[in-house]
C-alpha cells in the first residue's frame, strides 16, 4: 500500500511519467515560465498531499475511517488528492471547472490504476443527492468561487450528517502572503483594491484577459462566522493544524525551494521546540500562517 511518507511532493515520475509529460505541455502556452514551474509542482504535489490529508484526519479525527469513506474533492485539480484516497480504499469523486485538468486527472487515475468519477461544474451547484459524502475536501478554492456562502450551504446539502469539512485557505495579511501572493508569486498583491488587482495581473504583468480568477481572500474570523452560520462546528483549532501543516511541510527540506527557505527548513526541521512553544506558533500563523479547518456538519 503506498503511503504519504514514500510519496515525494515534487517527483512522481517513477508512478505517474505520462501525466507529468501531458502537464508540462502546458508550459508553452503560459503566461510566465517561472510562474509555470510553481503551478506545475502544485499539481505535482497533489498526490502527496492527498496521503497527508488521509493521515491528518486519523491524527485528529480517529473515528473517521478513510476505507470505504465517500469523499467528494470540489476544486479537485488534476485529481492527486483523491488518487491518494482512493489508494487508502475511499470511493472518490471530484468537480472541477477546468476540462484541461480533468483531463489530466482521468489520466493520472488511469495511470494509478484505480477509479474516481470526475465532474465539470461549480461549487455553488453540486450534482449530487443530498447526503452523499462522508467527506468534503475544499482546498485553496474558496477564494475562487462566485458565491461562498452558497457553496457551504451545498457543501452541507451534500454531507451526511456529522460528516466533515476539510478546508484551506490563504491568509491574506500573514506577512509571507504580503511579500509574495499566495496565487501569482507577486509582491502586495493582496494588498490592493480587487480591480487594481486585475489590472496589474492581467495587464501590468502580462497575464493576459480573463485570466485572474481569485476573489478577496476571507480572513480567519470571517472564515468562523461562515463555517457556524451554514451550519458546522469547527472540530481542531485552525493554528493546531497550521503549525501540523507546516511541521510536516518541512521535514524534507530538499522538496524546499532552494534558496533560505530550505536552509531554515533543514535548521527548524529537526527541532521540537519552534512547534511547541506558544509563542513560536503564534509567531507561524501571524508571519507564513494558512487557514486550516476541520469542521463537521451539525445535525
Amino acid at each position: 500500500m503506498t503511503t504519504q511518507a514514500r510519496v515525494s511532493r515534487t517527483d512522481t515520475s517513477a508512478v505517474e511519467p505520462r501525466y507529468l509529460a501531458a502537464l508540462e505541455a502546458e508550459r508553452a502556452g503560459w503566461w510566465n515560465s517561472e510562474n509555470f514551474d510553481t503551478w506545475k509542482n502544485l499539481y505535482v504535489s497533489e498526490y502527496a498531499r492527498g496521503f497527508y490529508v488521509v493521515d491528518t484526519l486519523q491524527k485528529y479525527v480517529p473515528g473517521f475511517a478513510t476505507a470505504g469513506a465517500r469523499v467528494l474533492d470540489i476544486g479537485c485539480g488534476d485529481a492527486g488528492v483523491l488518487i491518494a484516497f482512493a489508494e487508502r480504499g475511499a470511493r472518490c469523486a471530484g468537480i472541477e471547472l477546468d476540462e484541461k485538468s480533468l483531463a489530466r486527472g482521468r489520466l493520472r487515475a488511469e495511470e494509478h490504476g484505480v477509479e474516481v468519477e470526475l465532474r465539470s461544474g461549480i461549487a455553488e451547484a453540486l450534482p449530487w443527492q443530498d447526503g452523499s459524502f462522508d467527506l468534503v475536501i475544499l482546498d485553496n478554492v474558496l477564494e475562487h468561487v462566485t458565491d461562498r456562502e452558497k457553496t457551504l450551504l451545498e457543501i452541507r446539502r451534500v454531507l451526511k450528517p456529522g460528516g466533515l469539512l476539510y478546508m484551506v485557505t490563504p491568509k491574506p495579511f500573514s506577512a509571507y502572503s504580503l511579500w509574495n501572493d499566495p496565487h501569482y508569486d507577486l509582491a502586495g498583491l493582496v494588498l490592493m483594491p480587487r480591480r487594481m488587482q486585475i489590472w496589474y495581473f492581467e495587464k501590468l504583468r502580462g497575464g493576459g484577459e480573463g485570466t485572474y480568477d481569485v476573489g478577496v481572500i476571507p480572513t480567519r474570523p470571517t472564515l468562523k462566522r461562515m463555517l457556524r452560520a451554514a451550519g458546522f462546528s469547527i472540530e481542531v483549532p485552525p493554528r493546531e493544524l497550521w503549525v501540523h501543516y507546516l511541521r510536516n511541510r518541512i521535514a524534507r527540506p530538499e522538496e524546499v525551494r532552494p534558496g533560505l527557505k530550505r536552509t531554515l527548513a533543514g535548521y527548524f526541521g529537526s527541532r521540537r521546540w519552534p512547534f511547541q512553544n506558544p509563542a513560536m506558533r503564534l509567531m507561524w500563523d501571524v508571519a507564513i500562517g494558512s487557514n486550516f479547518f476541520i469542521a463537521r456538519r451539525d445535525p
